[in-house]
């Protein structure tokens, strides 16, 4: 992956005076191989924006939903990769973006449908932060607080120190108090046999998630001379989060015997990671060359489940689960002929992970025997690149290549070893066409991949909840999706106005498999079943209006026809929702020093 580079002066930027905290960037920089999988979006540096964190930030863009317990989806589906400054992130994300400012983000790249530069892994889109450097001589820095009506308070300091040809930065953070209040109602109906009478039950909930956590971080970076910079950094924290569920199950139907439930979860967590970076502008305008290097590992991470039942039965659950993450890699970008750009990379990942799983309970007829299990896990991709840019005219083209080798082994005693190799390659294809200053039409093509998770796979089962058993299939295939995407993006002076439609086609598509047992509980796993399509547009307009109003909204369409009923896979859910949000905000002028007032109203509706 490429690091990004500083814009160059033919990129035209919207006029300063707009009252988006979060502006676009206006005009192809046809110079960049990397704009033509991407929107870009400049972070502005006022008193308003600066304090707010990235996922306030992300709210604010299109085609972008953050949902309530703040994962993050790009046009309404799919899991999103998090790159920071072109790499991918490792660890926590919710806990960084809650500590990352406004401040500290120059740009933020939405990438929808991404080129053969990034990891083909995952079926969602890319969001790339990159951060703002120090440019100021002497100390600088800010500090933030922000709280909720939860009891959830948010600390965030920062400071940077700029001498000569050397940068450094010590961030401190953390959290403390309720971050989440969720209450949900459910029913359930199980039929031991085909043909035989259903027991259904009601399900009302209320899960409650408190956290103390903290971090500090320490970054250095040295400019070798005018075209070379080397920058490291170390990163460490950990916490105590606490997750309290209170269930009632009662009765539909009149076998159902009701009960109540109280789940409480204390996880506890500590980790290290760290990054050394090199970036390097060529001689030619528009080469460089960047390497990376970075870790992630926790050293602690461990779960305790007590759970209590109205009935007398209880049981209680042990996972330790530290992980370990490397990332490593290495991008050319170079110039060639007038309008041609050829970029190259390689990189090499691996994620490993150990669990040591302890199950005890006093009821082994309906929660099942006590249980003591373990299991090491280990996956490691190699994978190189190579993208194309040819401009003709207004036309743009952009094909790529991308070559990816993954290794998994997972070993647990008593079993045999599990060890899987695959090697595929995925092509990607971006087109651009300008059809005037101020319309201009997309369409792009990518191959990606979901690989199996390391615990889907994992040789031994683990209890879930009272109801609910999850058994691991190491003959799990991973899935492959054919992403397609046109799009057309419209700027009369300040107005913007966008669409995208896109179709997702998803092969050996993971489907959970069911079956119950004596004591009427579900048994579950994941089984390859048919394919998915998945297809839909996003709709955004963002308009100025007088007196310092101005209005965004968005809106998206989602259908969606997906296999049920496991390997029979002989039913068909077809799911179909739209959901819309949008943003009023009003901006006083600045009183001299004193920045403006700024009010925000915010709408959101899904079905």
């Amino acid at each position: 992956m490429q690091q990004a580079t500083d814009h160059p002066p033919t990129a035209q930027v919207a006029p300063a005076d707009t009252s988006s905290d979060i502006i676009e960037v206006i005009g192809k920089r046809m110079d960049n191989a990397l704009d033509m999988d991407r929107r870009t979006y400049e972070v502005r540096e006022t008193a308003q924006s600066v304090q707010k964190n990235a996922l306030q930030l992300l709210r604010g863009l299109p085609a972008v939903t953050v949902t309530p317990d703040e994962s993050l989806l790009v046009l309404g589906a799919g899991v999103t990769t998090i790159y920071v400054d072109g790499r991918p992130f490792l660890g926590d994300i919710r806990q960084f973006l809650r500590s990352l400012h406004g401040s500290d983000i120059a740009r933020i790249e939405v990438i929808t449908n991404p080129s053969a530069q990034f990891s083909a892994e995952g079926a969602g889109g890319v969001i790339n932060l990159v951060l703002r450097k120090t440019q100021e001589e002497g100390l600088s820095g800010n500090a933030s607080y922000e709280a909720s009506s939860w009891g959830l308070g948010l600390l965030d300091t920062t400071l940077n120190y700029r001498h000569a040809d050397w940068t450094y930065q010590l961030k401190a953070s953390g959290n403390i108090g309720r971050r989440l209040r969720r209450t949900h109602h459910d029913t359930r109906s199980v039929r031991p046999e085909e043909g035989a009478q259903a027991t259904a039950n009601r399900e009302d909930g209320l899960a409650t998630y408190d956290g103390t956590d903290g971090r500090v971080t320490a970054k250095v970076t040295y400019d070798l001379d005018a075209k070379t910079s080397l920058s490291g950094q170390l990163r460490g924290g950990g916490g105590h989060d606490v997750t309290v569920n209170r269930l009632d199950f009662s009765a539909i139907t009149p076998d159902f015997a009701p009960f109540s439930q109280h789940t409480r979860l204390d996880s506890y967590g500590a980790f290290l990671d760290g990054q050394l970076s090199l970036a390097h502008a060529g001689t030619t305008k528009g080469e460089a060359v960047n390497a990376s290097v970075q870790f992630f590992k926790s050293t602690q991470l461990h779960d305790m489940t007590q759970a209590r039942f109205s009935d007398g039965r209880r049981y209680a659950i042990d996972l330790k689960h530290p992980a370990y993450s490397i990332d490593a890699k290495l991008d050319w970008k170079h110039p060639m002929a007038t309008g041609q750009i050829l970029s190259t990379g390689t990189s090499w990942h691996v994620d490993g992970i150990s669990q040591d799983y302890a199950f005890t309970s006093n009821d082994a007829v309906s929660l099942g025997a006590d249980t003591r299990a373990t299991y090491e896990a280990r996956s490691s991709t190699v994978a190189a690149y190579a993208t194309f840019q040819q401009a003709l005219g207004r036309l743009t083209l952009a094909p790529g290549l991308r070559g990816e080798t993954n290794l998994r082994r997972i070993t647990s005693p008593g079993d045999e070893p599990l060890r899987l190799d695959r090697t595929k390659l995925f092509p990607s294809f971006h087109a651009n066409y300008k059809a005037s200053k101020t319309l201009q039409l997309q369409a792009s093509y990518s191959k990606r991949i979901e690989r199996v998770p390391l615990d889907y796979l994992a040789p031994y089962s683990t209890v879930q909840d009272v109801n609910t058993v999850f058994e691991g299939n190491s003959e799990l295939k991973d899935q492959s999706i054919d992403s397609f995407e046109l799009g057309v993006q419209f700027r009369p002076g300040k107005i913007e106005a966008s669409a995208t439609l896109y179709l997702r086609e998803t092969s050996q598509l993971w489907n959970e498999s069911y079956s119950v047992n004596n004591a009427g509980n579900s048994n579950y796993t994941y089984v390859n079943a048919g394919s998915r399509t998945s297809a839909g547009g996003q709709f955004d307009l963002a308009l100025p209006l007088p007196e310092g109003l101005k209005v965004q909204a968005s809106a998206n369409l989602f259908d969606e026809r997906s296999p049920v009923d496991g390997g029979e896979a002989t039913r068909v859910l077809h799911t179909l929702r739209y959901s819309t949000n949008g943003t009023l905000e009003w901006s006083a002028r600045d009183r001299g020093t004193i920045p403006g007032d700024v009010a925000q109203s915010r709408f959101r509706n899904s079905r």
